[in-house]
C-alpha cells in the first residue's frame, strides 16, 4: 500500500487508508527534498541532451533505437 503524504507548514500528515500520523517536519529535511529533486532534475536533463546528441551508429551499438532515443531526449526533465 503506498503511503500519502499531505505537507502543511511545519507537519506532514500521513493519509494512507487507515492510519492518520501527524510527523514534524524540520525545515532541513524540507531543504534537502527539494535540493535532492532539483540535482535529479539537472542529472536527467543533461542525461537526455547527451543522448539527443549521439548518433545512430552510436545508439544502435548500445541496443538503442534511434527513435526510442529521440522520444527519451525529447521529453521535459521533470518527466520520468
Amino acid at each position: 500500500m503506498e503511503q500519502v503524504y499531505r505537507i502543511s507548514g511545519t507537519h506532514c500528515v500521513d493519509t494512507t487508508p487507515g492510519r492518520f500520523r501527524v510527523h514534524r517536519v524540520r525545515p532541513s529535511d524540507v531543504f534537502a527534498a527539494i535540493a535532492n529533486r532539483v540535482l535529479t532534475w539537472q542529472e536527467r536533463a543533461s542525461q537526455r541532451a547527451q543522448l539527443a546528441a549521439m548518433d545512430d551508429r552510436l545508439l544502435r551499438d548500445m541496443g538503442i533505437h534511434p527513435m526510442d532515443a529521440m522520444r527519451e531526449a525529447e521529453k521535459p526533465f521533470w518527466r520520468r
